[in-house]
């Protein structure tokens, strides 16, 4: 793990009851993928990073961070990589469903060797394209924002969101957007002296943005972090985070029905009364409105987890996040957030393996995919489930990812379509030689992978 570890470090330091209706108690070139289909309901896997494979270091992201977003059969997918020597954001395209991707193109405009960090995507319904992500350009960690009309082609010139004005940390960006082109991006913010939400809002198709707004509403000086946005086509604002004010992770959210301007009370999601940490939610929000959300569950565990305010903090929570006895649970509210279902689990494996990192999609016709990082064969996989009702029940679970070595297929983000096809990108190995074989060896680095449903 030595030269991941390096990368990461550098990465880092530059920087409730029942609902209704929810669960209770219990142009693009390159090659076409192969028509071949193996079992599990999914396409053969193909590779979406178009750098010599293994030859760097990648990283898709899950939970808030949405890099996967649909615009009729167009598909778009963001991550960061070190293919230029530092860290860069990247888009793939597909034209034609998945079937083929262009080749990937570079969104930040900066010609420094800063870190871009953590991108998250989403189109509105003229096809518009918008990008935030982290950027270390400055010297510290801001939040910064791209948009491109013509499909990828071309970027807006960068800007940046958060508008205070010392070297505070910025950090773990979500961006939403609805058909209208309204666009909400939140982030964990430092200005402060702890780890507040804040957000922004620009309600002319991200041309202006709104002062920046703190989403929680607790005066203590406790830690939140890792938001996850969704915005409805009325306007109405959704974030859920991870919260610190009950001295453990919680899942919080709040909701605001003026664009943004003003949120109200902040309401616990998760159900549990344990000291156990909830961690990395992921929200979205149904054609009938209905709240749903998606996290990391570590009630029934010993786990502990620091607060993710530093490196050293951030990867001990990415390793036990790996590691410890996980589970994948979810929760949905039909009354704005007042009230959340019996938080059901997710995951149908037995055993005590960590899942980890979800990610949560809904189509027009109210059906969820939920997928995630899941260590049940002992390396990660990608499993995921779907729901066609809403949320009410779940279908069984299932392997993605196509290989049979022992690499590990890690951070998945999920699109689904009108007609219920799943669309998946992850962070493979199975190119490192040294992974493959179970043994972890980063001075040979991951690809983007990519999947669809059948």
């Amino acid at each position: 793990m030595k030269l991941k570890r390096i990368i990461l470090g550098l990465v880092l330091i530059g920087m409730v009851s029942g609902s209704e209706g929810l669960p209770s108690a219990s142009g693009g070139e390159g090659e076409t993928i192969p028509a071949a289909l193996p079992a599990l309901g999914f396409e053969l896997n193909r590779r979406i990073s178009d750098y010599e494979q293994a030859h760097y270091w990648t990283h898709t992201f899950s939970s808030g961070g949405h890099g996967t977003a649909l615009f009729g059969d167009s598909l778009y997918a963001v991550w960061y990589d070190v293919r230029r020597g530092n860290a860069d954001v990247y888009l793939a395209k597909s034209t034609d469903g998945g079937r083929s991707f262009g080749p990937n193109k570079r969104v930040n405009d900066d010609t420094t060797t800063a870190v871009q960090y953590k991108p998250s995507i989403g189109v509105d319904g003229q096809g518009t394209i918008y990008i935030a992500w982290r950027d270390g350009r400055k010297g510290n960690a801001d939040i910064f924002f791209a948009k491109s009309a013509d499909g990828g082609k071309t970027f807006s010139k960068n800007s940046q969101l958060n508008d205070d004005r010392g070297v505070a940390y910025q950090g773990n960006p979500t961006l939403a957007v609805n058909s209208k082109g309204l666009v909400a991006v939140a982030w964990s913010d430092a200005r402060n002296g702890k780890d507040d939400i804040y957000i922004t809002v620009s309600k002319d198709q991200g041309r202006t943005f709104s002062a920046n707004r703190r989403v929680n509403d607790d005066p203590e000086t406790t830690a939140h972090s890792h938001p996850s946005l969704a915005v409805d086509e009325t306007g109405t604002v959704y974030a859920a985070w991870e919260d610190f004010r009950n001295d453990n992770s919680d899942i919080y959210l709040a909701r605001s029905l003026d664009g943004g301007a003003t949120f109200g009370p902040n309401r616990k999601v998760n159900d549990d009364s344990g000291s156990a940490p909830q961690i990395s939610p992921s929200l979205v929000i149904g054609p009938s409105g209905q709240i749903l959300v998606a996290w990391g569950d570590f009630r029934g565990s010993a786990v502990m987890l620091p607060p993710p305010h530093s490196a050293t903090g951030e990867e001990q929570r990415w390793e036990v996040s790996r590691t410890g006895n996980a589970d994948i649970y979810f929760a949905g509210s039909s009354d704005g957030g007042k009230t959340f279902s019996n938080n059901v689990r997710l995951n149908d494996d037995p055993g005590t393996a960590a899942q980890a990192f979800p990610s949560l999609a809904v189509n027009t016709q109210g059906a969820i995919a939920v997928a995630w990082e899941d260590f049940r064969n002992g390396d990660g996989d990608i499993y995921m489930t779907k729901s066609p009702d809403g949320g009410r029940t779940f279908g069984p679970n299932r392997r993605v990812n196509d290989d049979s070595g022992k690499a590990d297929q890690s951070h998945p983000s999920v699109a689904l379509g009108p007609s219920g096809r799943v669309y998946l990108i992850w962070t493979d190995t199975r190119n490192n030689r040294f992974s493959s074989r179970g043994s972890a060896e980063d001075d040979e680095g991951d690809d983007v992978y990519f999947a669809r449903s059948n």
